[in-house]
């Protein structure tokens, strides 16, 4: 039987015992043999899970009661903070990889720093718009206070 999914690749079915092999990110084969129990097994991609995670793991920031252009920004500062910190990780990793020599070590840190600076810059940028968009938008200082301590809630 074969299943073949979104070109998201969001969410993948598959009856819980039989071997799942891919053929590519669209399709995927499902050999069915016979099952000693029955049930659905649900498998998320990335996507999938973050899709589903994005409400929850910002819902302080949509019941702050901040005006929903603040709260877009501020989804956005924490965005780019979870790219970071996944970027840290993968520069770690790359450090580490016994499997490249060392100039090939070097050379993906470096690239991957590159990415971060750029990251980094972007969120100095977007920290710049929240500061002028709460201004604009006259917000006490209690809502500035707010806005600030989301931001470093996640850091």
């Amino acid at each position: 039987m074969t299943l073949t999914t979104s070109p998201v690749g969001a969410i993948t079915l598959a009856v819980a015992t039989p071997a799942v092999t891919s053929r590519s990110p669209q399709e995927v084969k499902v050999d069915a043999a016979p099952a000693t129990s029955e049930g659905v097994k649900v498998d998320l991609s990335a996507a999938g899970k973050a899709a589903a995670s994005s409400s929850s793991r910002d819902a302080d920031i949509e019941q702050s009661g901040l005006p929903a252009s603040v709260q877009k920004l501020l989804k956005a500062i924490r965005e780019l903070q979870r790219q970071i910190a996944e970027l840290t990780l993968q520069i770690q990793q790359a450090l580490k990889d016994p499997s490249l020599t060392d100039e090939e070590r070097k050379s993906k840190a470096a690239g991957l720093q590159a990415v971060m600076s750029m990251l980094q810059a972007q969120i100095s940028t977007s920290s710049d718009d929240l500061s002028t968009l709460m201004n604009r938008l006259k917000s006490s200082n209690d809502d500035k206070v707010k806005a600030g301590m989301l931001i470093m809630a996640k850091m």
